[in-house]
């Protein structure tokens, strides 16, 4: 009896004893490859938004097909840009035209002041020439060797000549003030040239082009639709970069660093693991109750106990992919640290 005894004792110790110790390789497992089932697909994606207003009169893509960067989705009606262009260009040109004229007729008056001014010259010559003259000759007439006369030509000379200096002086100014200049017309051409380019980059933007190899999805257009400027018309979801975002309890943060291993299993396709790396953890989310700008909202289970926190952790999935991924499936992520036996 005292054998049966001592045995159940021996027994129910190894038993405990097991139990501790898986309880402990667990908790170290657990540590060391922290998994969650609170995980989701993500995708980053672009509102395809169109920059001019207009009519579609053309449609080159269906909901949820796969597009490559540069295909033409669809097309607003460009007539009333090409119009717009074809003013922007003759306006262009007009006004190079009329810098081309103004320059010509700035030159012939550059030409006509400069010979203003040679005639000022001349006529300041003369003047000089008169009065020396006159000055030469009064001595000359108390000795008699001059009359009368002489002299008063000789005064009549001088004043003739100060008053042809004196109209052409008048006339060089004038002849200076009446030359022209380009500049205005030249910044009036900047506008224009500007306005020019806006109107053709307002066609260009008439074709509405894929940014990213990807699907489109929440497309429901038909032809004639009216494209509002601004307002975003489909979606293209990135098919370059997939993530798992994953929420871990903050006491699991401390171990988790970027660049840890990470196992992905989604929802209906658990038998095809997806292989990632941690590429960041959120630096926040929103506490409960409060909502922050940008910051992401993640629930708590349970309110009437102390719940850890969950903050998003990113794994950016690693290529190849499977065509089963969509934003927003269910996921579970097991992430392996770097320092992990």
């Amino acid at each position: 009896m005292q054998a049966k005894t001592a045995l159940g004792r021996i027994v129910a110790f190894v038993s405990i004893a097991s139990a501790l110790v898986l309880i402990v390789v667990s908790m170290i497992v657990v540590d060391k490859r922290p998994r969650t089932h609170d995980a989701y697909i993500y995708a980053y994606s672009a509102g395809i938004t169109p920059e001019v207003s207009g009519r579609i009169v053309a449609i080159h893509v269906r909901n949820n097909q796969f597009v490559h960067q540069g295909d033409v989705l669809l097309q607003i009606d460009p007539e009333p840009f090409e119009l717009k262009l074809r003013q922007a260009n003759a306006q262009v040109a007009a006004l190079q035209a009329e810098i081309d004229l103004t320059g010509r007729q700035v030159n012939a008056q550059g030409s006509g002041a400069l010979a203003a001014a040679r005639e000022v010259d001349r006529a300041r010559q003369q003047l000089a020439l008169a009065h020396n003259t006159l000055e030469r000759m009064q001595p000359l007439l108390a000795k008699g060797f001059i009359t009368t006369q002489q002299i008063d030509e000789a005064r009549t000379n001088e004043h003739t000549a100060a008053a042809q200096l004196a109209a052409a002086t008048q006339q060089a100014a004038q002849a200076k003030e009446a030359i022209g200049d380009v500049e205005s017309l030249k910044a009036q051409l900047l506008g224009a040239q500007a306005a020019q380019a806006l109107a053709a980059r307002d066609l260009r933007e008439t074709t509405l082009r894929a940014s990213v190899d990807g699907k489109i999805t929440g497309f429901n257009l038909a032809l004639g639709s009216f494209a509002v400027s601004g307002h975003p018309l489909f979606t293209l979801i990135d098919d370059d970069n997939w993530y798992a975002v994953a929420n871990f309890r903050e006491t699991d943060l401390r171990g988790l660093h970027a660049g840890d291993a990470a196992s992905v299993w989604v929802m209906g396709h658990e038998g095809q693991p997806l292989h990632g790396v941690v590429e960041s953890l959120g630096a926040g989310v929103a506490p409960e109750g409060l909502a922050g700008p940008g910051l992401p909202q993640v629930d708590r289970n349970l309110n009437w106990v102390v719940v850890a926190q969950r903050f998003p952790v990113w794994v950016h999935l690693d290529q190849p992919l499977p065509a089963f991924l969509r934003i927003g499936a269910t996921a579970s992520v097991r992430v392996s640290h770097a320092d992990a036996d």
